[in-house]
């Protein structure tokens, strides 16, 4: 839960620059939605940032590790 927390806010955060689809199957959600988040709790997926500015992915990138070393 609190992994899944971490990772609606830092999406949130990034929101108005970027969307992120986090993807598990067939399934794609957005990262800023908390019930489709949660939905996927206990499962493995991939985020997937929804832009060109490769800066800007490399930023979240490290602000994603960053939460997952907390976690």
């Amino acid at each position: 839960m609190k992994s899944a927390k971490k990772l609606i806010q830092l999406c949130e955060k990034y929101h108005d620059r970027m969307e992120v689809d986090v993807i598990h199957g067939r399934y794609i959600i957005d990262g800023c939605s908390m019930l489709g988040v949660h939905s996927l709790l206990g499962h493995t997926v991939t985020l997937e940032p929804q832009t060109d500015d490769k800066k800007l992915v490399e930023q979240f990138g490290k602000e994603l590790e960053k939460y997952r070393n907390e976690c």
